[in-house]
């Protein structure tokens, strides 16, 4: 009776252990969830970004990179963790012209579910610098005195939504996005360089 007991007391003990070894350990958080808190931080709470870098490429043209103006740059994008992913861009401490409003845009933001794209939908423009505002802008200028598309002045604003903008680097310290637009054949090519604000 001793012997079947420790038998048993053995059994028991060997298929508890082999349970406990082929349970599944936790899945993965999907990249969805992991870039959303380096975008916008932990559930319910919100992270500001500031563009600290422009890039456009034209066609097979070679890339340029945009020098930013000061009222432009100090803009901030913040993006809030919450059910409704809010985005908003607001106006930094100086502005382009004295009438622009402090806000410029909001909407909100969904990451594809491996983290590598990221859409912005802009519901409200409250100004001409919204970065995501629907419409594309490549030039602005008087097209009546320009003779070569070479002379087109490119500016930082209005790249568009729904364009999907592709996460080429996201950590705490970085956002770097990519965004592409079709004008009949030609092809315009957007590299964002966000850091913390």
């Amino acid at each position: 009776m001793k012997r079947r007991l420790i038998q048993a007391v053995v059994l028991i003990s060997f298929w508890s252990l082999m349970l406990l070894a082929c349970k599944k350990s936790d899945p993965a958080p999907l990249g969805a969830q992991t870039n959303a808190v380096f975008l916008a931080g932990q559930t319910g709470k919100s992270k500001s970004w500031k563009l600290r870098e422009y890039t456009y490429q034209i066609g097979t043209q070679a890339a340029q990179t945009l020098t930013l103006q000061g009222c432009f740059s100090d803009n901030l994008y913040t993006f809030t963790n919450n059910a409704t992913q809010d985005y908003a861009a607001t106006e930094g401490a100086s502005k382009c012209y004295t009438g622009d409003p402090d806000g410029i845009e909001n909407g909100s933001w969904a990451f594809s579910l491996d983290g590598l794209t990221l859409s912005i939908e802009v519901s409200n423009t409250q100004s001409a610098n919204g970065l995501f505002t629907a419409e594309p802008s490549y030039y602005v200028g008087d097209t009546t005195t320009i003779k070569y598309f070479s002379q087109l002045s490119i500016y930082p604003y209005n790249i568009g939504t729904p364009y999907p903008a592709f996460v080429k680097k996201i950590d705490d310290n970085n956002l770097v996005l990519e965004m592409n637009y079709k004008v009949g054949s030609t092809a315009y090519k957007y590299t964002l360089t966000f850091t913390p604000a």
